[in-house]
């Protein structure tokens, strides 16, 4: 079995505002052309604003708004994006596995797709209309499975909690080695990058932690109960 990554381009009414504006976002959602639920990240409230605009042109009903992290979730009774490019509906009729969400990004929308073997038929890529353009097939193998683990855990449910200098604080605290054996730098160098005392990036580096474990904590409670139920003899 394969996992196959196809990027795509094509004249989407749901794509083309996300291209035309820097540092955009979306993840898409459908029945098969008929409803779409598209979930938009902005770079600012700006950017967001301008892309719910463009939405709200082709009949886009925004059903929650965030702006302090500006994200949006939009639904449309139907799907142009399968209508016209049609990439789920002729992928899949070839024998493959749509494997939800796509995105659509600055190069383009990215779908993924379970092959049984190879990578995606060419007649099934042939097939495509003529007005989509194939910019990329990647292909790795299913070596391990992890279907079960990357459904249950959604990533916006770990992150949504912190705030932007919490974030910035725990990747930076990452990324020059705060957290390797031994250290690679201290609380107190990494507070200096902040311009705040050692004492106050303590506490936001904790206050991190605490946000990120909270939100994983379910989904690791109930993994390590599993885990043990699965090592403990049951009675006869």
């Amino acid at each position: 079995m394969q996992l196959v990554r196809l990027l795509v381009r094509h004249d989407c009414p749901f794509y083309r505002p996300v291209g035309a504006v820097a540092g955009l976002r979306v993840t898409h959602l459908c029945h098969r052309g008929r409803e779409a639920i598209l979930e938009a990240h902005g770079p600012s409230v700006d950017g967001l604003a301008t892309l719910l605009a463009a939405y709200a042109e082709i009949d886009g009903e925004v059903l929650l708004k965030d702006d302090e992290n500006p994200s949006a979730l939009v639904r449309f009774d139907r799907c142009e994006c399968c209508r016209r490019g049609r990439v789920i509906p002729t992928v899949e009729g070839a024998g493959n596995l749509y494997l939800p969400p796509s995105s659509y990004g600055p190069d383009g929308e990215t779908y993924q797709f379970l092959a049984a073997e190879g990578t995606l038929d060419a007649k099934a890529v042939a097939s495509l209309p003529k007005e989509v353009e194939v910019v990329r097939v990647g292909t790795r193998p299913l070596e391990t499975l992890g279907f079960e683990e990357s459904f249950l855990v959604p990533a916006g449910s770990l992150f949504r909690a912190l705030t932007a200098r919490q974030s910035a604080a725990i990747v930076a605290a990452f990324a020059r080695g705060y957290y390797q054996i031994p250290r690679a730098t201290s609380t107190e160098e990494l507070a200096s990058g902040f311009g705040i005392s050692r004492e106050a990036f303590d506490a936001l580096l904790r206050k991190a932690e605490r946000k990120l474990l909270a939100a994983v904590f379910p989904y690791l409670a109930g993994s390590a109960g599993t885990a043990a139920s699965a090592r403990t003899p049951t009675d006869p």
